[in-house]
């Protein structure tokens, strides 16, 4: 009887697409979105232990149908526009074996990807499963969710819009009278506030659970400071929630999350790279926003902690055994670049020149780049006495983090954010701030041909035509001194185009 309960059902689907392989991987590598978009899979939480060797292992622990199941499973594997591959080991549940594997080759113009599923059991309730058809249907739905994200996206890994939540009357009520408080203020973002609404009613859990304002404003082809600024008017109305993270250099994933400057730690321990950092308000202290309970309530965990959507600067992330040279398909622009290890260890910087790569070579708790390659391929060495996670990662990762040095000195932040300060005696480094002066020229002669009432008048005007393109252009009116005024700027060319406005539109103010 025994036999009769063990069993394996693998199950592999080709499938070919119009699209160029980055595309097709871009899409098929994304689980989290593409097993949320499919339904049928439940999210569930990990916990990552570390081990004696500075290794770390992931306990899964999630729905699978009606039952609980507990597992152990990998950060993933995959390699930008050719590899996604995931083995989970399970120790409750229907089944006791999971691997996926995805492979992604040119044809043609387009792409054909290989979905090889393969499931193991051992159990009545594993084989209940297998003669019910679930290790065959759930694959295949999540091809068929593919596949539309591939025809319906052209590339990009925005999925189309998944079904509204069902809005009670109050919740509809409530919604339209937030969104007209704000188009009603200073930071509408636009009108750009009823997009904002219709996205987290209608987008998918995956991204209403950290909703990033840069990527936001990228995806709708938008003003980034408006969208920062219409996302802390959000929060101000009730509409979202505002969460600071402190990134982990290795991973990137946001840590510590706190709902308050104040609560924010000095040093943060990441259990995923079993490595302990400090933060860095320019560079690693990151504000999302999520939306407000009374609109959406998103459950804890994820569809899919693996994948490169969790962590998009990483091109290459594949388990090496001892020993062992595997060389993958790879081709990567010119740039800044990353040798490591998911576990905790050394690591190499590369510039890399658009041509072919270094070895990535592993040994003992170094990591070095060895001989260059030819183009169109890597190869990772492992040279260690155990198995490794070998990495290559880009080093332009902030593009999508709004770091605390941009959006404290938004005048959007200090007029909607008043309670976010940070303990007394904290300090902060601030990585680069640009101060721009000016001076209100034969102000003195004004007072004694005009009279002083009158002059301040007119000088108080001044500062208001000059603090409206301060703000235009996403800077901070620090303070007025006399007739001079002292404006603040994250970014140096803001701070130039709001003083090549005003002297463009002086003439016509005076």
């Amino acid at each position: 009887m025994a036999g009769f309960f063990h069993g394996r059902r693998r199950h592999v689907i080709e499938a070919r697409y119009d699209r160029p392989p980055i595309d097709v991987w871009r899409v098929i590598s994304d689980t989290n979105r593409v097993n949320e978009a499919a339904g049928g899979v439940a999210p569930y939480t990990v916990e990552d232990v570390a081990q004696p060797d500075g290794s770390v292992i992931r306990h899964g622990r999630g729905r699978m149908g009606p039952f609980t199941a507990a597992w152990t499973e990998g950060f993933g594997e995959w390699v930008e526009s050719s590899y996604v591959g995931q083995v989970r080991n399970y120790t409750r549940g229907p089944a006791r074996r999971l691997a996926a594997v995805f492979q992604v080759t040119p044809d043609g113009g387009g792409s054909r990807v290989t979905y090889d599923f393969d499931v193991t059991w051992d159990s009545a309730v594993g084989r209940l499963f297998d003669l019910l058809g679930v290790w065959v249907k759930v694959p295949e739905a999540l091809v068929q969710v593919a596949g539309a994200r591939i025809a319906a996206s052209a590339g990009n890994i925005t999925a189309p819009p998944l079904a509204p939540l069902a809005l009670s009357t109050d919740q509809q009520q409530r919604l339209d009278r937030v969104v007209g408080e704000i188009e009603q203020g200073p930071y509408s973002g636009r009108s750009l506030a009823r997009r904002l609404a219709d996205t987290l009613v209608a987008g998918s859990a995956v991204d209403a659970r950290r909703i990033r304002p840069l990527a936001l404003a990228r995806e709708w082809d938008a003003d980034a400071g408006a969208v920062i600024a219409l996302c802390l008017a959000g929060q101000a109305a009730g509409l979202l929630v505002m969460r600071w993270a402190v990134l982990c250099p290795r991973c990137r994933v946001g840590k510590a999350q706190v709902g308050n400057l104040y609560e924010l730690p000095e040093g943060v321990h990441c259990s995923s790279c079993n490595i302990d950092y400090e933060r860095d308000f320019a560079a690693n202290v990151e504000l999302v926003f999520s939306p407000a309970d009374w609109l959406r309530q998103i459950d804890d965990g994820e569809f899919c902690f693996m994948g490169s959507d969790s962590a998009p600067h990483v091109k290459v992330q594949r388990t090496v055994t001892a020993g062992q040279a595997l060389t993958v398909p790879l081709t990567l622009a010119a740039g800044r670049y990353r040798l490591r290890t998911v576990e905790a260890g050394g690591q190499w910087d590369v510039e890399h020149d658009g041509g072919g790569l270094p070895d990535v070579v592993a040994r003992g708790q170094e990591v070095h780049a060895g001989r260059v390659g030819a183009a169109g391929a890597v190869t990772l060495r492992n040279d260690s006495d155990r198995e490794l996670n070998l990495v290559i990662e880009e080093l332009e990762w902030t593009r999508d983090a709004l770091t605390g040095t941009q959006v404290v000195a938004m005048p959007a932040f200090r007029d909607l954010c008043p309670e976010q300060v940070l303990r007394p005696g904290d300090e902060v480094a601030i990585g680069r701030v640009a101060i721009m002066f000016s001076d209100l020229k034969g102000s003195t002669a004004l007072y004694e041909r005009v009279g002083d009432s009158a002059a301040y008048g007119l000088v108080r005007d001044h500062f208001a035509f000059f603090a409206e393109r301060v703000r235009t252009h996403h800077g901070t009116l620090v303070k007025t001194i006399g007739d001079s005024v002292m404006a603040a700027f994250n970014d140096p060319a803001d701070a130039v185009r709001a003083a090549l406005a005003v002297q463009r539109d002086v003439a016509d103010f005076n």
